[in-house]
This record gives structure tokens, C-alpha cells and sequence, in this order.
């Protein structure tokens, strides 16, 4: 981080993480991991041996008195969308970056001999629970999509609907340039590129989310995504089943307005995104999203098996270069939740 102090961080992972999906630091999401920032004592170690006893990876940060944002720059590069924060700085960080904070215990900077309790049943009342709702249930009669939120209508997108969505994707990137609030993956400059979603609507492979009564052309957006084949990461080599052409179905730029968070707009795209698969019998749904971006939650939640990340940077991106790959498969019951194997 240009003119900031050095900065130092590093993980420790319960063993075998490393070798789990969606892990290439070795950050665990279930349970989720924890921060820890300026702790130091000959307590510190038994702190962070306690939590990776529990299952968690830790990530310690330190350097020249790193701060904030510089706590915040080691999750972003690390992947680390949410976390448990540990140590002087906790509350600062919890309030510079809300949505990124889980909990936070302001430890003393020297660790204290109970301080590993302490913690543990801090975060324990802290987890957030897990919820499995899955979009797509598939049995001998074939593949049914959960439905959506009934207020949300998702239609394809036509030519005057493109200033309000490119006035959506301009919320979004507005609420992901905030300092610490960076929890979608994206930057402006980097993706997604204006000229590139009005590429996509030109195509017809746009669509975009609605109030129910105001779809007229034009209304305001809530959210949009595009669908198409192309799974879009040249050079990569996914762990998953090569499809041939027409067999999967690919979402790209899903996003929700950040005004519209919480009423379900992302599920409602998504469903319409798996009752399309359906409908041109397709195998398989794929998307693939940063570790960094809150959607991960969403689609493990919605029945989504991860894959194994794979390395597709963008040069001059100051996040992860890590990319979670997820898949539905429409054509074999769906595996209980968890990692692809």
C-alpha cells in the first residue's frame, strides 16, 4: 500500500484446510476464521493455538504498527471477505468495515493467560448460522427451481433499460471503492467495465431484476446479471466435468443494487438463471466469484458445490488473484452441502 508502513501477515490453518477447495491460504469460511492484529505476550501463541484447535484459521497481522487499513489490505489480499476480529484494533476495524466484521474483542495488546477462553466464547456467540436453502432439488422427474422472492420480477433486458443498469453497477462499485467496505470483488476500472455491459444487452444476454408493477422499460434496476456459455476465464484449468457447448450455463456480473440488499433480489436472479438452464437443457450452472465478494455465503447456501480456486489475477488489482468456482448440476441429485471432492 503505497506510503503505508510495511506490512506483515500471516496464516495459520488447521491442518488438512489447506488442501480443502476454496482454501489456497488456508482461510477457512466454516467455521469462520479470525483476525488477530497487534497481540503480543508469551500468550500469544497459546491464543492462536486454541483457535486453530477449534477448527479455525487465524490470521495474525503485524509490521510497522499496521493499522486499520492495513489489517483490512491483508484480508482483502488474503481473501478474507468476513472474520472474528481479535486485538487492540478490532473496533476499529469493525467500525471502519462493519459488513467485514463478524465480532470483534478488543484484547489487550498483551495477551493474558484466560484470554484464549475469552475469545472462544466470544466467537461462539458470535457465528453466524448457516443456512441451506438450495435453488435446485433434482429427482427421477427431473430438475425444480426453489421460487423467488414474489415482490422481484426478473425479465430480459432491452435497450432503455441500460442507463438504469449501468446506474445500478455504478452504486455498486461507488459502495465497493469505500475504504473497508470492499466486499464484492470488483473495482472500477477492473470489472465491470461499462462498454462491456452495454456488449452484453447489445447480445441479449442480459438480465435485470424489477419491482413487481414497475417493469416497464426503463424502471429502475434492482439488480441485473448475463447468461451465456462462456465460462469466461481463459487459460484456466477447473477440477469439475468439461461440458461440450450447450451443456452449461454460465452467470456473469450478477449484482444486486446495494439499496435492494436484503429483500432477496440475488435469489431471484439466480432462480430465473436455473429455471433458464432448465428450459435449454443444460447440465450444469457455473459461476464463478472473488473470495473476496460476500456472494460466496450466498451460493453455498443455495446448494452451490465449490471447486477448487483457481489463480487469474488482474495486474494492478490490490485484491486476491484467487477465484472461487461454483457449479449446480442439473442433470444428478445434488451431494449434502459441503466441497466438491
Amino acid at each position: 500500500m503505497p506510503g503505508a508502513a510495511p506490512l506483515a501477515a500471516a496464516v495459520w490453518a488447521p491442518e488438512g484446510v489447506a488442501d480443502e477447495p476454496g482454501t489456497p491460504f488456508g482461510v477457512t469460511y466454516e467455521p469462520a476464521p479470525v483476525v488477530l492484529t497487534g497481540v503480543s505476550g508469551q500468550d500469544a501463541g497459546e491464543l492462536v493455538f486454541a483457535l486453530l484447535d477449534s477448527g479455525r484459521s487465524v490470521v495474525t497481522v503485524g509490521g510497522e504498527v499496521p493499522g486499520a487499513a492495513g489489517a483490512l489490505e491483508a484480508m482483502s489480499r488474503l481473501g478474507v471477505t468476513q472474520a472474528h476480529l481479535a486485538g487492540p484494533l478490532a473496533g476499529t476495524i469493525a467500525q471502519k468495515a462493519p459488513a467485514r466484521a463478524l465480532s470483534a474483542a478488543p484484547l489487550p495488546e498483551r495477551a493474558t493467560a484466560n484470554a484464549a477462553a475469552e475469545l472462544l466464547a466470544h466467537i461462539r456467540a458470535h457465528e453466524p448460522r448457516r443456512r441451506h436453502n438450495p435453488l435446485v432439488s433434482v429427482d427421477a422427474a427431473g430438475a425444480h427451481v426453489a421460487p423467488g422472492p414474489e415482490d422481484i420480477v426478473v425479465r430480459h433486458a432491452v435497450a432503455a433499460d441500460e442507463p438504469a443498469i449501468q446506474a445500478m453497477y455504478g452504486h455498486l462499485l461507488d459502495a465497493c471503492d469505500a475504504p473497508g467496505r470492499e466486499t464484492c470483488g470488483w473495482r472500477r476500472g477492473f470489472w465491470p467495465l461499462p462498454d462491456d455491459v452495454s456488449r452484453r444487452l447489445r447480445e441479449g444476454i442480459t438480465w435485470v431484476a424489477l419491482e413487481r408493477g414497475g417493469e416497464r422499460p426503463g424502471a429502475p434496476v434492482l439488480g441485473a446479471m448475463s447468461l451465456d456459455g462462456d465460462f469466461g476465464l481463459p487459460g484456466v484449468e477447473p477440477d469439475w466435468e468439461p461440458l461440450a457447448p450447450g451443456e452449461m450455463l454460465t452467470c456473469h456480473l450478477l449484482a444486486t443494487d446495494p439499496a435492494a440488499r436484503g429483500r432477496g433480489v440475488a435469489t431471484a436472479l439466480l432462480a430465473s438463471y436455473a429455471r433458464e438452464g432448465i428450459a435449454r437443457g443444460c447440465r450444469a450452472l457455473r459461476i464463478n466469484t472473488s473470495p473476496q465478494s460476500l456472494s460466496n455465503r450466498l451460493y453455498r447456501e443455495l446448494g452451490f458445490t465449490l471447486h477448487r480456486p483457481v489463480w487469474f489475477p488482474y495486474e494492478g488489482l490490490d485484491l486476491t488473484g484467487w477465484t472461487n468456482l461454483y457449479e449446480i448440476r442439473l442433470d444428478v441429485a445434488a451431494p449434502a452441502p459441503g466441497h466438491a471432492r
